[in-house]
């Protein structure tokens, strides 16, 4: 998957794909249908979201015409996922908790 210029992202019914953050993990740009959770993990800068099916191919497309803009989506895009989703926040949170509830 990390050979490839972006991830599409079209799922309408998970709550939040693992695939899309591990994408972002991988430092693609994602192109997704602002469904579910997508919307809380794209932040701006990282990808691109929209309910509309054209609009997510014309998404695409651009990205696949401008490889410099689209590697520097994903590099936005491993930020954001780090940031809100990576390990070092989990274990943050989990110490914080473990030390409220046990400390």
């Amino acid at each position: 998957m990390g050979r490839r210029t972006l991830y599409v992202h079209t799922s309408r019914w998970t709550s939040l794909g693992l695939s899309l953050l591990e994408a972002m993990h991988l430092g693609m740009p994602v192109v997704a249908l602002a469904t579910t959770e997508a919307h809380r993990a794209v932040l701006p800068g990282s990808g691109i979201l929209t309910a509309d099916p054209d609009e997510l191919v014309e998404a695409a497309r651009r990205l696949l015409d401008r490889p410099q803009e689209a590697e520097e989506m994903g590099r936005r895009a491993r930020e954001v996922v780090l940031q809100r989703y990576g390990l070092k926040r989990f274990l943050r949170d989990w110490d914080a908790i473990l030390e409220q509830y046990a400390g």
